[in-house]
């Protein structure tokens, strides 16, 4: 048998070793659903665990009006997650919003770049998408309360993106198409569901906050600001109610 063979062989067995993971817990997930006494019931004892969670220790706090739509923090996202083996699709989206305007002293540099608005995963205060999930790939970090997606261990089976209570709505600054989206979403290249996940192991934090380029002006000196335009801040009740 040649190499070649030998390759084809393993990727053919463990497309299939993966495939039959899936069948297998999607399948007690069926008998589950058969003798659950009804879907309002287990919504409402799910709930119930999720509210119990940790909350987590921060969260990513944008402000549109300090945003010019450079896409950075798309880029960046995208970029580190793929480079430490994680899913390259952005946790981060920027859509189009023409009736944000710009801070005064950012607009008189960049006047034409209003208009956008980022927003990402809200690290939700009752995590309704960890409690439903059936393999454990919805996890809270233990030392920060970090929710985070451990991709390896999702089965494509889309609960969370149910159970998630926020979207993306609008139009995207990227390509300029419309976006109607959960805030947790799929990637077609890993068949794993993705969402912000704080850049959980990297020493820095985020990649967006530290790479923004607005944020870099601001701690420079050259845009006078009291806060970022990407932050990252305590993720309690009173916060979370202003995320965007």
């Amino acid at each position: 048998m040649s190499d070649q063979d030998t390759r084809d062989t393993s990727g053919e067995a463990t497309s299939e070793e993966a495939l039959s993971r899936r069948r297998l817990v999607l399948g007690g997930l069926a008998a589950v659903g058969v003798v659950a006494a009804s879907a309002g019931a287990f919504g409402r004892a799910a709930t119930a665990v999720a509210a119990q969670r940790p909350l987590s220790d921060k969260v990513v706090v944008t402000d549109p009006t300090l945003c010019v739509g450079c896409l950075a923090c798309e880029v960046n996202c995208s970029t580190w997650h793929a480079s430490v083996g994680r899913s390259a699709v952005p946790r981060i989206r920027i859509l189009a919003t023409s009736d944000v305007k710009l801070q005064t002293q950012l607009a008189s540099y960049v006047p034409a770049r209003s208009g956008f608005s980022p927003s990402t995963c809200r690290q939700c205060p009752t995590p309704y998408c960890v409690p439903n999930c059936p393999t454990d790939a919805l996890r809270i970090d233990p030392a920060t309360g970090d929710r985070y997606i451990s991709e390896g261990e999702c089965i494509d089976c889309g609960k969370c993106e149910v159970d998630c209570p926020v979207e993306w709505k609008g139009t995207l600054a990227r390509t300029s198409l419309p976006i109607d989206s959960k805030r947790v979403v799929r990637d077609p290249a890993t068949n794993a569901y993705v969402k912000c996940d704080l850049c959980i192991g990297r020493t820095g934090g985020p990649i967006c906050v530290e790479r923004c380029p607005v944020n870099v002006a601001i701690r420079a000196g050259y845009i006078k600001s009291d806060h970022l335009a990407l932050d990252l801040k305590p993720s309690t009740q009173e916060q979370w109610e202003k995320l965007v």
